[in-house]
């Protein structure tokens, strides 16, 4: 405890993970990642003040977007100083979260458009959905090709699959 909490406002670890919805190893294994450690040990068992709580709080709502691995959410709730920069970790996922964006908004639209395409097997028979391909297949065979230049210059190794 640093003080500011009383004992009557600590928690087992067990009603932690229960409130939280959580198992308790779950828990042990964020305290041995050092994302949230408990106030106080008493008795071997782990207490969490409201500190705690609000820490796991955070950690599971930035979890539950799935937009957050447990590394990046510990570089945010570290904070900056020595050497660490919290705003990059976050910069980079916002980059992440905008390029996905792109791609959901690009689904929903041949979504969209397979629901209108007047074509009863726009699969084969799709004008739009030919120049897709194409545009595409062209897109990776010159990828594939550039790839295989650097290869043989020696500097990068890409893989096509």
């Amino acid at each position: 405890m640093d003080g500011t909490e009383k004992a009557e406002d600590l928690v087992p670890i067990g009603d932690v993970a229960a409130r939280f919805g959580m198992a308790v190893s779950a828990l042990r294994y964020w305290d041995e990642c050092g994302l949230v450690a408990p106030a106080e040990r008493r008795g071997g068992r782990r207490w969490y003040g409201p500190d705690e709580l609000h820490r796991i709080a955070l950690v599971r709502i930035w979890q539950g977007t799935g937009l957050m691995s447990l590394e990046e959410i510990a570089a945010v709730l570290a904070g900056g100083g020595e050497g660490r920069d919290w705003r990059a970790t976050v910069q980079g996922r916002v980059r992440a979260v905008e390029a996905q964006i792109d791609r959901l908004n690009e689904a929903k639209a041949y979504l969209e458009h397979l629901l209108t395409c007047p074509s009863d097997h726009p699969a084969d028979r799709c004008p739009r959905l030919r120049a897709a391909t194409r545009r595409w297949t062209g897109e990776h065979a010159s990828r594939a090709a550039s790839g295989a230049a650097r290869n043989k210059a020696g500097r990068t190794r890409v893989r096509v699959t």
